[in-house]
């Protein structure tokens, strides 16, 4: 039996945050991914400036920026008459004046092995946690299946579930959940980006009368979603890539015999967009957060931000709490927590209002046969003070407060006791 500080469950862009910080501000903490490698497609892995600034006051921007990425300054929705540039990042920041789209695989790459720098930092690849250990109404701690098939259990006064949407310790801690409702699924391919594509902003939305897909600028890649109702997955497989390849080719005809190779349904991804809200998201010994919290669909690309800033938030709280006297360790963390959930969930909150407005309004436009954004949106691209506006205050709505003087006065990067175990990319 292994013990630790934290137990941080789930390698996604929250878990990998949080787990850097706590090694950072010197506690050991040990995180557990269930897969054997970083290699998420069609995942959150737009950045936005008040993210990159804050990875700045860790010393991490240049180094995300050294890796392959594109940025995109820009909200544009494309029409067939017109094109509407909703949303300008110029204003969200002075040195990161746009989003910054870096695969996810680069990104927890990174930042795990700047963890594991860290003396007391622990990670864990092919490492399923399929229980929790509980003791007088409180976790203590979890057991896993390691990556030699030998079941585990590592104790620590606080679990962190931050394993996303489908989040199996939110399961095993039996929170109750709550579907706001979502209208819109999306099917994301991929296809390779040439010298000689339009300069587009990097975050665009290309609409007809009945249908629409995303274009995300991705360094070598373009990600295209398909946008489908909600539930209507059995009628998109039916129809096949037919009606995909044909609204590609009729809004991007640049991208020519790029899409030649896309000739079975299943080559596409399926994204279910769901909106999730928990009453609650911590119990004596076990926290979430990120989708693991409160799952934020794909609109507004803000999903891997607020998960980011929820772990920023976290780490900053409880790296204080974990250092403290163990006596009174339980009480702090029980109160940390609750508070940690109070400033957090005003964020998701909002976030998943608007969502649910903002999907409910598009669906309806969809079946209506109607491919133009709403007035209010007409009339933010129209003025470019307005659409900068709108920019910044999107990016600034995900909350991330500044590192604490606690984690930036932390270890410095040496090579101490930290591990890895299991395959891992980066």
């Amino acid at each position: 039996m292994d013990e630790t500080d934290c137990v941080v469950v789930g390698g996604g862009p929250g878990g990998a945050v949080l787990a850097y910080l706590l090694a950072r501000a010197g506690r050991r903490v040990t995180l557990l991914e269930a897969r054997s490698d970083f290699a998420r497609r069609f995942r959150g892995d737009s950045l936005a400036p008040p993210v990159m600034e804050w990875l700045d006051a860790l010393g991490l921007a240049d180094e995300v920026l050294a890796r392959p990425h594109a940025t995109a300054d820009a909200f544009t929705w494309h029409t067939p008459t017109a094109a509407y540039r909703i949303a300008d990042y110029g204003s969200a920041s002075r040195r990161f004046p746009h989003y910054v789209l870096v695969p996810q695989p680069e990104f927890l790459g990174l930042l795990t092995a700047r963890a594991a720098e860290l003396p007391g930092f622990r990670l864990e690849m092919s490492a399923r946690v399929n229980e929790l250990v509980e003791e007088d109404g409180r976790v203590r701690g979890v057991r896993y299946r390691a990556a030699d098939g030998e079941v585990r259990e590592i104790r620590a006064p606080l679990v962190v579930g931050a394993d996303g949407r489908f989040s199996q310790v939110r399961r095993l801690g039996g929170f109750g959940t709550e579907e706001l409702g979502a209208g819109l699924d999306i099917l994301w391919f991929e296809v390779p980006r040439r010298d000689g594509d339009p300069p587009l902003s990097g975050l665009d939305y290309f609409s007809v009368p009945g249908a629409a897909v995303v274009a995300l600028g991705q360094g070598a890649t373009w990600q295209l979603g398909y946008i489908i109702p909600t539930g209507t997955i059995a009628q998109a497989r039916e129809a096949g890539v037919g009606p995909v390849v044909a609204l590609a080719r009729d809004r991007m005809p640049w991208l020519g015999d790029r899409l030649d190779g896309l000739t079975e349904f299943t080559q596409l991804t399926l994204l279910n967009v769901r909106i999730t809200r928990l009453p609650s998201w911590y119990r004596p010994g076990l926290l979430l957060l990120g989708d693991a919290a409160h799952v934020i669909s794909p609109v507004g690309g803000n999903g891997i931000n607020i998960a980011i800033a929820d772990a920023a938030d976290a780490g900053n709280t409880l790296a204080a709490v974990l250092g403290g006297d163990p006596a009174d360790l339980d009480a702090g963390l029980d109160a940390a927590c609750g508070e940690f959930e109070v400033r957090r969930r005003a964020v998701s909150d909002r976030e998943q209002r608007a969502q649910v407005r903002s999907e409910r309004g598009s669906l309806d436009r969809m079946r209506r046969g109607d491919p133009d954004p709403v007035r209010i949106l007409k009339l933010a691209a129209a003025f470019p003070p307005v659409a900068r506006w709108v920019g910044a205050r999107a990016a600034s709505a995900i909350g991330i407060p500044a590192p604490s003087t606690q984690v930036l006065a932390g270890p410095a990067s040496v090579t101490g006791p930290a591990s890895v175990t299991g395959p891992a990319s980066g």
